[in-house]
């Protein structure tokens, strides 16, 4: 009697435990639940806050294609942009940029946006002795941002990233300058440079320049043109070696040799 109570209680207590179990799993098999355009925003704000760009562009991108009319879809295809520009995939960010100005143009982040463009167009450039092409876009972008907002707090960083570009592009005409030189080419030089006065002026290089065509109309023994330019040198602003060049000139107009 007492065997058969003890068997009954065990298939009891089986039984509970297999309830239990069943009910379990049937609990883990249920779907999750989908999240909401909001939590998949916020989900994707996290990881690009923590620097996991890559994780959030799926999220982005769903809720700038399945919420578009939200307050925050302009956001989210911000971020996504913003995204891609910190992989440094700067021409696909670009494109991406670019859709949040043609989606939502009233968007409180357009003046951004449009500042964004142009950092791309830098960072995409690879320096003024490679292919020029994304400076001149960059120069360009930042100058219509300066023009369509000349009151903007990051119109002095345009300002100053013109100016470094424009140097860039400077430095290399003087550079072809130099060779001229180098090969005793004194009027080809001097053409040359003239690109760097008429097209280069604001940028540090012109002081420079001066001194060089003072030294190409030494060369081709034009004494009043060499004075001209001469006197446009900023002795202050040469460098050590350039000043001595500075002074044999000076020396050389006063004794100029008959």
């Amino acid at each position: 009697m007492k065997r058969f109570e003890l068997l009954s209680s065990f298939l009891v207590i089986t039984l509970i435990i297999s309830g239990c179990s069943g009910s379990k799993e049937a609990k883990n098999d249920e779907p999750k639940a989908e999240r909401t355009y909001i939590e998949r925003y916020e989900d994707a704000v996290k990881a690009f806050e923590t620097k996991k760009y890559y994780q959030g562009l799926e999220d982005f991108t769903y809720v700038v294609f399945n919420a578009p009319g939200s307050d925050i879809a302009d956001d989210a295809q911000f971020y996504l942009a913003s995204s891609h520009y910190e992989m440094k995939e700067y021409l696909v960010a670009i494109d991406e940029y670019q859709q949040l100005l043609r989606r939502w143009p009233k968007s409180d982040l357009y003046e951004e946006t449009r500042f964004k463009i142009a950092e791309c167009y830098y960072k995409q450039s690879p320096g003024y002795q490679r292919d020029q092409q994304y400076i001149f876009k960059a120069i360009s972008a930042y100058q219509d941002f300066i023009d369509e907002y000349p009151f903007s707090e990051q119109r002095p960083d345009a300002e100053k990233r013109i100016l470094e570009l424009r140097t860039g592009l400077g430095t290399k005409v003087f550079e072809a300058g130099e060779l001229y030189m180098i090969l005793r080419e004194w009027n080809a030089a001097i053409i040359t440079f003239q690109e760097i006065l008429d097209t280069y002026y604001d940028t540090s290089i012109i002081n420079d320049t001066y001194l060089d065509i003072a030294t190409c109309y030494s060369k081709l023994q034009q004494r009043e043109e060499m004075i001209a330019i001469l006197n446009k040198v900023d002795n202050s602003k040469l460098s050590t070696k350039n000043q001595l060049q500075y002074k044999k000139l000076m020396n050389l107009s006063m004794d100029w040799p008959e």
